[in-house]
């Protein structure tokens, strides 16, 4: 196929328009990230960049020859036209990413980031050759001695995977499936119960199949699958059962044995995977918003409710505090009758008033009973203030707590009808959003 023209998405993702006389297809680029074919739509840049530009001038009308990748590296060389005629575009899938474009001879005529690889002392910029040769090789199967070198190596309750990761080709999903599959707990790790003596031969056993997948890759032409993470959507019906909401976790070639009972979706390629995978995600970013928005909402809701639950408690407690205060006052009514004989006997002996206020003092200096159940004198008016008056403050208590209930009920109602108007609201702003990028 021949390349027909080359847009720019962003500043970092390219689309390549490759067509023969009985077929099309696109090929998509992202820096650091991705390279597939897709079958989607996607927004182009009204204007293309200048790197965007360089590529047309260079690669237009080109063949597309081979694609490659340059050692175990994630590096991928895309190759248009033959011989001295031919032009490559260097996709690097890892770290900040870059997209190089070179001649024949890999002379950088542009690239995306221009930057320094000190540990090679290799400049990446224009007119400079891309090191092609530096791309780390494959390698034989590790041995058990360096296999046990590297478990001895690694800290003590560290997982296996971790500890083998940053010293082997294969990446840690697939590591975790061959441990998985050797008998081991995907999770495994170095403690107590692992023997590194003893369980090295089975970890190189695992290792053993990572190499046959390592194989099966070289020309793969199986099936993808995309892992799923399955959340519950909230309701504020509670006869309504919570529904599921699925989103795209990850991708893989192979459907590894720590997924198996995973939600997933199959497809007939992992390219058509990637693609589906890249095309959702904004969608289901959305979906995302969405949900946290509404488990938000209905968690103000349950906060409205638990206030109310809160105070109509305290008021309730209250209350009782009061009864329980009353009914002391009740058991000790002989006491209290003994104050008002005391009181009512001095005033018939016209004994006065003040006389009959320091009396009471002295008393309570001494420690009589009577006089310390009198709270205060109030001869003026025929009246001795005691503890009588706990029972006004429950009347008062329960008249509050039923004044509570009264509000309480039109708050929640009201907060019920703001948090079903929410969730109505953000479902209306996904709908047109996803509306608007149908193609997305």
């Amino acid at each position: 196929m021949r390349v027909n023209n080359v847009y720019d998405i962003d500043n970092k993702t390219f689309l390549i328009r490759l067509q023969k006389p009985d077929s099309k297809a696109v090929l998509l680029l992202e820096s650091g990230i991705r390279i597939h074919s897709t079958e989607f739509e996607w927004p182009k840049n009204l204007m293309p960049s200048g790197f965007a530009m360089k590529c047309r001038k260079h690669l237009k009308s080109r063949r597309l020859v081979v694609i490659r990748q340059l050692g175990v590296d994630r590096i991928v060389d895309i190759q248009f036209g033959s011989d001295e005629a031919a032009y490559h575009l260097i996709v690097e899938l890892y770290d900040r990413g870059n997209i190089v474009l070179t001649d024949h001879e890999f002379t950088i005529l542009n690239l995306l980031r221009v930057r320094t690889a000190e540990v090679e002392d290799v400049k990446f910029a224009v007119r400079e050759r891309y090191p092609i040769e530096n791309a780390r090789p494959p390698e034989p199967l590790v041995s058990v001695e360096r296999l046990t070198e590297l478990l001895s190596s690694g800290p003590k309750g560290e997982q296996v995977k971790k500890i083998l990761n940053p010293h082997l080709s294969y990446g840690a999903t697939l590591i975790e499936h061959c441990l998985i599959e050797a008998g081991f707990s995907g999770s495994v790790k170095l403690d107590d119960q692992f023997n590194i003596v003893q369980d090295a031969p089975k970890v190189l056993e695992a290792l053993r199949k990572a190499e046959e997948y390592m194989e099966k890759t070289e020309s793969f032409c199986g099936k993808g699958y995309i892992i799923q993470k399955c959340e519950k959507k909230p309701s504020l019906a509670p006869d309504k059962q919570a529904e599921d909401l699925l989103t795209y976790e990850e991708f893989h070639p192979f459907l590894f044995a720590q997924h198996s009972k995973s939600a997933h979706v199959e497809f007939a390629s992992f390219d058509r995977a990637v693609d589906e995978f890249y095309s959702k995600m904004e969608s289901q970013k959305m979906d995302v918003k969405a949900l946290q928005q509404e488990k938000q909402a209905l968690k103000k809701l349950d906060n409205v409710k638990k206030d109310h639950e809160q105070r109509l408690e305290a008021l309730h407690m209250e209350q009782e505090v009061d009864k329980l205060k009353g009914e002391l006052v009740e058991m000790n009514l002989p006491l209290v009758e003994r104050a008002l004989q005391v009181v009512q006997s001095a005033l018939a002996n016209q004994v006065d008033w003040t006389e009959i206020g320091l009396i009471v003092k002295e008393a309570q200096a001494a420690g009589d009973p009577v006089a310390c159940a009198i709270k205060e004198l109030k001869l003026q008016t025929n009246h001795i203030a005691m503890l009588l008056k706990y029972y006004d403050h429950k009347r008062h208590a329960a008249r509050k707590e039923q004044k509570t209930v009264e509000a309480a009920e039109k708050a929640f109602k009201s907060a019920e009808k703001k948090t079903k108007q929410t969730l109505k609201e953000v479902q209306t702003v996904v709908t047109i959003q996803k509306a608007r990028k149908v193609y997305w």
